[in-house]
C-alpha cells in the first residue's frame, strides 16, 4: 500500500463517524449523543492529519491495522468520548497520540492492551483530564504483555497492598540464604487451585522497574493469617520436600507489594 492510499484509508474511516452523525436524523436524543460524536470526529480528524498520517506508511503497512484503523477503531473511541461534553474535548498531544497509535496498530487484537490505549487516548481527549495523561504511560504499556495487562489490572484497580514472599534456603552457622523464589503471590488458575506460575517472579520485577508498584521484604503485615497460603503453595510444597545438606532448611521472608503514586496515576489515565 502506498503512503497515499494509507492516508486515502485514514480518512476514511474518520468520515465513518460523521456519517453516524448524518444518521441521527431529528431524533433530539440521538442528536444530543451525535452532538459529542460530532465533536469527536471533527478532533479525530486533526489528530489524524497532525499524528497518524505520518505514521501511516509504517502502521498502515500491516492490513488487519488497516482495517481496524478504517472501521472498528472509529466506533471504539467514539465510544469512549461519548460521555465527554463537547465544549471539554480537546486535541490530545502529539507525543501521547503518536506513540499511542502506532502502539495500538500492533495490540489492536490484544483485548487488555488495547483498552488501555483507547482509554489513555479518551483521557487526554478530555479536558477535565488530559494533565493525567502523561507521554510515559504509553511506553509504560508497550512495555508489558496481555498477560501482564491482566494481572496488573486486577492489582491497579484494587490499589491495596497485598502479601508477597520471597522463598530462600537457610544456611547454617552464618544465618546466610540463598533466594529460591522471589516475588512469591497466591495465584490461582481459572477453577480456583493454587498453581505455579514460573513467569511472574519477572513480571513483578517489571512493573517495579516501570514504576508501578513498590515491594519491599522488610515490611509485612501482622495479620499472620494473610500469609497463611505461603506452605500450601505449590512452590513452597516442592522446594520443602526436595533433600537439602548441612542442615540447610526452607523458609520463606514476608512482605509487602502496593501501588506507587505513578501506578495509581497511570490507573487512573488508562481507565481502570
Amino acid at each position: 500500500m502506498t503512503g497515499e492510499d494509507s492516508i486515502k484509508v485514514a480518512k476514511e474511516g474518520v468520515s465513518l463517524v460523521v456519517e453516524v452523525i448524518k444518521a441521527a436524523g431529528d431524533n433530539p436524543q440521538v442528536k444530543e449523543a451525535a452532538s459529542n460524536l460530532g465533536q469527536t470526529a471533527v478532533t479525530l480528524t486533526k489528530t489524524i492529519n497532525n499524528v497518524l498520517v505520518p505514521l501511516a506508511a509504517i502502521n498502515f503497512a500491516f492490513d488487519k491495522a488497516r482495517i481496524y484503523f478504517a472501521g472498528k477503531f472509529q466506533q471504539e473511541i467514539a465510544e469512549k468520548t461519548s460521555e465527554i461534553p463537547p465544549e471539554h474535548i480537546v486535541e490530545p498531544k502529539a507525543s501521547i497520540a503518536g506513540p499511542m497509535l502506532q502502539g495500538l496498530a500492533f495490540t489492536h487484537e490484544e483485548p487488555d492492551l488495547k483498552e488501555m490505549y483507547l482509554n489513555l487516548l479518551a483521557t487526554s481527549m478530555d479536558g477535565r483530564t488530559a494533565s493525567v495523561a502523561h507521554p510515559a504511560f504509553v511506553e509504560i504499556i508497550k512495555q508489558l504483555d496481555s498477560v501482564d495487562a491482566k494481572m496488573i489490572r486486577g492489582l491497579l484497580q484494587s490499589r491495596v497492598a497485598i502479601p508477597i514472599v520471597q522463598i530462600h534456603k537457610k544456611l547454617p552457622g552464618n544465618g546466610g540464604y540463598n533466594v529460591l523464589i522471589e516475588h512469591l503471590l497466591n495465584l490461582s488458575d481459572p477453577q480456583g487451585e493454587a498453581a505455579e506460575r514460573v513467569g511472574v517472579p519477572a513480571m513483578v520485577d517489571n512493573w517495579i522497574r516501570l514504576g508501578l508498584v513498590s515491594v519491599a521484604y522488610d515490611k509485612f503485615f501482622t495479620d499472620e493469617a494473610l500469609y497463611s497460603w505461603v506452605e500450601r503453595r505449590p512452590e513452597f510444597l516442592r522446594l520443602s520436600q526436595e533433600p537439602q545438606s548441612d542442615g540447610a532448611k526452607v523458609e520463606f521472608q514476608k512482605g509487602i507489594l502496593q501501588c506507587t503514586s505513578l501506578g495509581k496515576r497511570f490507573a487512573d489515565a488508562v481507565g481502570l
